[in-house]
Formats: structure tokens, sequence, C-alpha cells
């Protein structure tokens, strides 16, 4: 009885460490996102200025600033794109965010994310081939899908070796199917689980940057919507990140949102949406800017 109340004492205090370490490591996270987003925001400002600047009097700006500029803008976005996942692996869980719903075509967004990524990664340019049967309609949440789309794609290329990767996008009468897939180094087996876990990675720090964000925000994204997300791979053979998602909400998270007051309008009557063409970095400036302290 001794020994068996000493085990359970040892499993109580792992599981509590297990959790002051998850709290730490959300506190950190929120904090540093807000330290760094008051000078991120500063800077993009300034940046969009110098650059509207530089494009009303070309003729007055060097070729060497012309690129200064552009990797500016490239590096900030980046910088950009980190800090919008820090905040968003905080309230990624399907239970805290419900996605807000709207008329979305899943082959614009692909197409967005494909431009949107080549722009952090310019020599990944020409290496991607996106396939989609026409229009993929569905009532999705646009921000979420873009976030997600992206950091597949973006897994794909920091992964893919530098070889061709292709992105599927096909429907069926209830379901789209997303499909991103690269000829890297691949996923080893017992790794294939726990890569979609926050902060968890499969290859060394050393060589690789990141925090492990961006498998786990797809596959949150992928769970709000009813949705689901695998990976097919083995070592040195590449990966594919497959994602199913509903075209539309199910009947019980239709029930649970009229309960809430807020219920989910009908596919039928709505006008299409524009695809809204923006950079993530460009959107938390101007969004971010006006918003009060």
């Amino acid at each position: 009885m001794t020994a068996l109340c000493s085990n359970l004492d040892d499993r109580i205090s792992a599981v509590s460490s297990r959790d002051d370490a998850a709290r730490l490591q959300e506190d950190f996270l929120v904090l540093a996102a807000h330290e760094i987003r008051t000078p991120l925001t500063s800077l993009l400002l300034l940046l969009q200025l110098t650059k509207r600047m530089s494009e009303r009097e070309p003729e007055k700006t060097p070729a060497w600033a012309a690129a200064m500029l552009a990797v500016f803008d490239r590096q900030l976005g980046r910088l950009a794109r980190l800090c919008d996942d820090m905040f968003e692996a905080r309230r990624a869980e399907p239970v805290q965010r419900a996605p807000a719903r709207e008329r979305v075509d899943l082959a614009i967004v692909v197409r967005e994310a494909v431009v949107a990524a080549v722009a952090h990664r310019p020599a990944a340019r020409g290496a991607i081939a996106v396939t989609a049967e026409g229009a993929v309609i569905g009532r999705w949440d646009r921000s979420q899908l873009e976030r997600m789309v992206f950091h597949l794609i973006k897994n794909a290329i920091t992964f893919g070796e530098d070889k061709p990767i292709s992105v599927e996008v096909r429907a069926t009468r209830l379901w789209a199917r997303l499909i991103v897939r690269d000829h890297g180094m691949g996923i080893a087996r017992e790794d294939q689980e726990r890569i979609f876990a926050r902060f968890e990675r499969a290859v060394p720090v050393e060589r690789f940057g990141g925090l492990g964000l961006g498998l786990y925000i797809a596959h949150a994204a992928a769970r709000a919507h009813g949705g689901a997300i695998r990976v097919e791979s083995e070592l040195g053979r590449g990966a594919a990140f497959i994602v199913d998602l509903p075209l539309a909400p199910r009947p019980t998270e239709r029930g649970l949102a009229a309960r809430r007051g807020r219920a989910l309008p009908s596919r039928r009557g709505l006008a299409p949406r524009a695809p809204a063409l923006g950079r993530a970095h460009l959107k938390l400036a101007s969004h971010r800017a006006q918003r009060p302290r």
C-alpha cells in the first residue's frame, strides 16, 4: 500500500509539473508576442511609407535601395507571421475558437497561400504545382483556412529538400480534400502523430528553425471545422499531408450555434465574395496600429 501511494504521488507530481510547464510556455508565448508586436507594427508602417515614397519617385530611388526594401519586406513579414502564430497557439483549440463561417473557395485560398509562401522563400518559385477541379466552395472560416494551408505549404518547402511540391484540391458532394505532397526527407512512423502537437518537432532544432507550431495550428483548424488531417510518409520518400473538410457545418454545430443565439445562415442565397489578396503582415500592421492598448 505504501508503495502504491508513493507511486500515485509521483504521478500526480509529474502531471502537475507538465501542466505548469505548459502554462509557462503559453504565458511566455503571449508575453513575447506582445513585446514583439509593438516595435514590429511601427517598422511595418515605416516600411510601407518608404515603399510608397520610392514608388512615387522611382527615378530617385537607387536600385540597391529597392532591393533592400524587398528584403526588409520579406523578413519583417516572416517576423509578423511568427508573431501571429504565437498568438494563435494560445487560442487554436476548437473549443476556444469556433469558426466564423462564410462562403470560401478553397482553390483560391490555396493559390493565395502559395504566393504568400513563395514570397517568404523565393527559391521555391516554380517548384509548386497546384491542381484544382474548378471552384471548391464551402462554408469555412477564411482566416483559419488561410493559416492552415499556408503552414502546410511552408512545411513542404522547408522539408522538401528543393524537390517538386504538388498541391491538390478536389471535392465530393459533401467533402473537400486538400493534399500537400513533397518529395523530401520524410517523417519517421513513430513521429507521425506527435508532430501535430504544440511545440513538437521531428527534426533537430539546430538544423531547422521554428517553434513547432505550424502543424499544430493546421490540425486545430481542421478539427474546428469538423474535419481531419493526417500524414502519409516514409523516411527519405517525402510526405503527403491530407486534409478532409466538410463543405457545410454539421447539424450538431448548427444546433449549438442556434442555441447560442447566432444561427448559421444557410448556403442558399449567398453572394460570392471576391478573393481578398493581402499579406498577413500588412494586415497585422494596419489592424494592430489602430487597436487600442
